[in-house]
C-alpha cells in the first residue's frame, strides 16, 4: 500500500518548469531564465542533443541586452537545464550545452522575441581529435598512428585522457600558449581537476565492457569511437558539473572523492557500459570472452542456427549464453499499449526487396593467370608442331594473347536464398547487384553475398515513447542508455533508451518523454564479425610489423 501511495503522489504532483540558467565563457553565473514562452531540450545516446529557449516581453529586456550586446559575438555562452528545479545539484540528470545561435526578432507593435538555439556538451567529442602521438608536438608525430585496445570503456576513456593532456596541460608549454596574453593561464591546467573538459575515471581491472581496438591519425573522437561503442553497447554521457554539486568521482570511495572534486565548473565525458552484459569473472577478462563469443555468434549462430525462440526478431545468442556473457533481461518492462503505459508505439515492416544476390565483375586472379598460361603455352606448342622444327620468329607467337579472356570465366557469383524466395512468391523482385566491380569466388565475395542478402531481406522495427512515472521514474529507475523492454502481443522487445526529451510553454510543463528502439536496420552480423576479425588482425599486424606505424 505504501508503494501505491508513493506512486499516486508522484503521478499527481504538480510538474514544475525546469531550472534554466545562463553562464558566461568561463562558466560564471549570468542569470536564471524565467517566464519562458516555450522551451524544449533533448539528450541523445549516440549524437549531440539540442535545446531551444524562447522568451519575450519587457520583463526580459535586461537579459536580451546582456546576451545580444554586452557579451561579444566571439564569447561563448553556456546554458544548463535542470529538469527538476527542486534538485538543482543533480548533475547526472542536468542538460548542459552551449548557445550556438541567438535570434532576436523585433516587430513593430509586438514584444521582442528572443530564441536561444543550443547544442549539448557532447559536441566536445567531435571537437577533440585523437592525435597520432598526443604527447609530442604536432610537428613531430612518431609513431604515425595512435593505437589502443582493451575493454571499450577503458580504451575510450584512456584515448580521450591522453588527448586532453595534449589540449589542456601541454598547451601551456608548446609551441605557443593558446592564451598567449594571459600568462596566469599557462600553468593552471597542470592538474586534470582543473581542466574545463574532464574524463570520468575508470576502474580498468573491473571493466567488463567488450574488448575493442582503435587506431587514429588525427580523426575526431566521435568518428573513431562511435563504431566500437555501438558494438559494445557503450555510450558517452557529457555531464555538466557545477561547484556545489556532489563529488562526481565516486569510484574512489566517498572520502577520496571529496578530495578529488573538480576545482572549477567542467564538462565530464563519461563512457558507460549499458550493454547489460556481466560475465563469470567480474573482471576485464569478461570483455575478452564477450568479444570472442559475440564474433562466433555473428559468423556461426546468425547463419547456421538462427533460432529466435522469443520471437522478438533477433537471433538468440548461443555462444554468449554458453560462455555466460549474454545480455541479462532488464527489470523494467512496459506492457502492451492497449493495457499498459506506452504512450506511443510505431511499428514499421519492411518487405523483401530482392531474392537473388549477385556479386563480382572480375575473375579471381588465379583464373586469369591459369587461362593466360594455358593459351600461351598452347600457342607455343602449336607452333612447334606445325613447323616441325625450331624456326626463327616462332618464339613470339604466344604474345598474340594479351588477356582477351580476362574476367570472362568465374567473373560473377549468384546466391538465391531458398527460404526467402519461397516465402516471397512468384512475383518477387528478383535480382540485386551488391557492389559491382568486385571479384567473384574469393572470401570477400562471400561476405558481400551475405551482406546483400541481409540488406534485401524483410524486417520489422519498433519504436516506443513512454512517459515519466508510468510506472517507472526517470532519473531514479533508469536514464539515458539504460536497457528497457516493452511487450506487444506477448512478445517482449528490448533496447537501449536512445533519447530523452522535455518540452513546455507558459501554461504547461510536461514530464519528459523517453524513446527507445529505432526504425533503422542493424548492421549485418556476418559483416560485423569479419570487421571485428579484421580490426584485431590489423591491430596485431601493426604492432608486430610496424609497417605503417613508424
Amino acid at each position: 500500500m505504501h508503494l501505491l501511495e508513493r506512486r499516486w503522489a508522484y503521478m499527481n504532483r504538480r510538474t514544475k518548469a525546469p531550472l534554466v540558467r545562463l553562464w558566461d565563457k568561463e562558466f560564471r553565473f549570468i542569470a536564471r531564465v524565467e517566464n519562458l514562452d516555450k522551451w524544449d531540450w533533448e539528450e541523445l545516446a549516440t549524437e549531440d542533443g539540442e535545446a531551444n529557449i524562447t522568451f519575450s516581453g519587457k520583463a526580459n529586456d535586461w537579459l536580451r541586452e546582456i546576451i545580444t550586446y554586452q557579451i561579444g559575438d566571439d564569447e561563448d555562452i553556456h546554458l544548463t537545464i535542470d529538469p527538476d528545479p527542486d534538485k538543482p545539484h543533480d548533475f547526472r540528470t542536468r542538460w548542459g550545452g552551449k548557445v550556438m545561435v541567438i535570434e532576436d526578432d523585433e516587430e513593430a507593435g509586438k514584444a521582442a522575441v528572443t530564441t536561444l538555439k543550443c547544442i549539448s556538451n557532447r559536441r566536445h567529442l567531435k571537437g577533440i581529435y585523437l592525435a597520432a602521438n598526443p604527447i609530442f608536438p604536432m610537428e613531430v608525430q612518431l609513431p604515425k598512428m595512435f593505437l589502443w585496445g582493451g575493454p571499450t570503456v577503458t580504451t575510450c576513456a584512456t584515448a580521450m585522457f591522453f588527448n586532453c593532456i595534449r589540449l589542456f596541460t601541454l598547451n601551456g608549454f608548446f609551441p605557443v600558449p593558446r592564451n598567449i596574453f594571459a600568462p596566469e593561464t599557462w600553468l593552471q591546467n597542470l592538474s586534470p581537476l582543473n581542466w574545463p573538459v574532464q574524463i570520468m575515471p575508470v576502474a580498468g581491472l573491473f571493466d567488463q565492457s567488450r574488448w575493442c581496438t582503435i587506431g587514429s591519425r588525427w580523426k575526431d573522437a566521435h568518428t573513431v569511437l562511435s563504431p566500437v561503442m555501438k558494438d559494445a553497447g557503450v555510450i558517452c554521457r557529457a555531464y555538466t558539473w557545477l561547484p556545489g554539486d556532489p563529488a562526481p568521482y565516486t569510484m574512489f570511495g566517498p572520502e577520496l572523492a571529496e578530495i578529488l572534486k573538480p576545482t572549477r565548473a567542467c564538462v565530464i565525458l563519461s563512457f558507460e557500459d549499458k550493454s547489460g552484459v556481466t560475465g563469470p569473472t567480474g573482471t576485464m577478462l569478461d570483455g575478452a570472452i564477450n568479444l570472442f563469443a559475440a564474433t562466433l555468434d555473428d559468423l556461426i549462430t546468425e547463419t547456421l542456427i538462427p533460432i529466435d525462440a522469443d520471437h522478438d526478431g533477433e537471433v538468440d545468442p548461443f555462444f554468449r549464453k554458453l560462455l555466460l556473457v549474454s545480455p541479462k533481461p532488464p527489470p523494467f518492462v512496459y506492457r502492451d499499449i492497449g493495457f499498459g503505459n506506452i504512450r506511443r508505439r510505431k511499428l514499421r515492416i519492411y518487405k523483401s526487396r530482392a531474392t537473388d544476390i549477385i556479386v563480382g565483375g572480375k575473375s579471381p586472379q588465379w583464373v586469369n593467370q591459369a587461362i593466360t598460361f594455358a593459351i600461351r603455352y598452347g600457342i607455343s606448342q602449336l607452333a612447334q608442331v606445325i613447323m616441325g622444327v625450331e624456326a626463327a620468329g616462332v618464339e613470339g607467337l604466344d604474345n598474340l594473347y594479351q588477356g582477351q579472356l580476362d574476367d570472362v570465366f568465374l567473373a560473377f557469383m549468384r546466391y538465391v536464398n531458398p527460404l526467402r524466395s519461397a516465402k516471397a512468391g512468384s512475383y518477387a523482385f528478383r535480382e540485386y547487384f551488391k557492389n559491382p566491380g568486385g571479384t567473384a569466388y574469393v572470401i570477400n565475395a562471400i561476405q558481400e553475398l551475405a551482406a546483400g542478402d541481409f540488406e534485401m531481406k524483410a524486417y520489422r522495427s519498433m519504436k516506443f515513447d513512454v512517459g515519466d512515472g508510468q510506472p517507472y521514474i526517470l532519473g531514479e529507475d533508469f536514464w539515458l542508455g539504460d536497457r528497457v523492454s516493452a511487450e506487444i502481443r506477448g512478445v517482449v522487445y528490448t533496447d537501449q533508451i536512445m533519447a530523452i526529451k522535455g518540452e513546455g510553454d507558459r501554461t504547461t510543463a510536461g514530464r519528459p518523454t523517453v524513446s527507445f528502439g529505432d526504425d533503422s536496420r542493424d548492421e549485418d552480423p556476418v559483416a560485423r564479425g569479419f570487421r571485428t576479425i579484421g580490426n584485431v588482425a590489423n591491430f596485431a599486424a601493426l604492432l608486430a610489423g610496424s609497417g605503417d606505424l613508424f
